[in-house]
């Protein structure tokens, strides 16, 4: 009876590790109502087997299903992290390709110099430096910094970028009549329609009320 006890524990052991769907169910139910079985005929002859095969049986599925489900949830978990990160590798690739170069500002007087109620621009070149076109991308400018007296343009989507080429993009900001004396902080950078966000870019500009 030892050896005929241990060699089904053996192939249950066998059978948890096992990714076939329904097998550990029906093989759980099976081993179980054995091992019940000879636990209960041990214990009670023909009745006690009956009971104890059945009992057995009972909770030999219970215990194969538990497999099974944890199987299943540990191969969904592993597929989808997989897929994660295969598209986050392809996005950031395409955004890594994005460069923003030559920051030009210019403003009504000349004096390089935000003040309030002066209309400025902000222009800078949109680089695609990748062997593939980016579509749907929009250069983002935003201030960073605790000067709140500044009003920036809404953002203007670029359709697309073809491959190694270049658009010069602007953005008009305005001094408010909150504008303080002092520097202003701005951060410059190209998002995707996934949310991807290119390397940014930062500068500082003078500010006077």
């Amino acid at each position: 009876m030892k050896k005929v006890i241990i060699s089904l524990a053996a192939l249950a052991m066998v059978l948890s590790s096992c990714g076939t769907m329904g097998l550990g169910t029906s093989m759980g139910a099976m081993i179980g109502g054995t091992l019940g079985s000879i636990a209960g005929d041990a214990a009670g002859g023909r009745h006690g087997s009956s009971i104890g095969g059945m009992l057995g049986s009972v909770t030999g599925m219970v215990v194969g299903a538990a497999i099974e489900e944890q199987q299943m949830r540990e191969r969904m978990e592993r597929t989808t992290r997989n897929n994660t990160q295969v598209v986050q590798m392809v996005e950031n690739t395409a955004m890594a390709n994005i460069e923003l170069t030559n920051f030009i500002y210019t403003d009504s007087n000349n004096n390089d110099t935000i003040e309030g109620g002066e209309n400025c621009q902000i222009t800078f070149d949109v680089v695609n430096n990748g062997n593939k076109a980016v579509t749907n991308i929009t250069p983002i400018l935003e201030l960073i910094s605790e000067n709140k007296g500044i009003k920036i343009g809404n953002p203007t989507k670029i359709n697309k970028l073809s491959a190694n080429s270049m658009v010069t993009y602007s953005v008009p900001i305005t001094g408010t009549s909150r504008l303080k004396d002092g520097e202003a902080d701005f951060r410059a950078y190209v998002i995707d329609s996934n949310g991807n966000a290119s390397d940014s870019r930062e500068f500082t500009l003078s500010t006077q009320k």
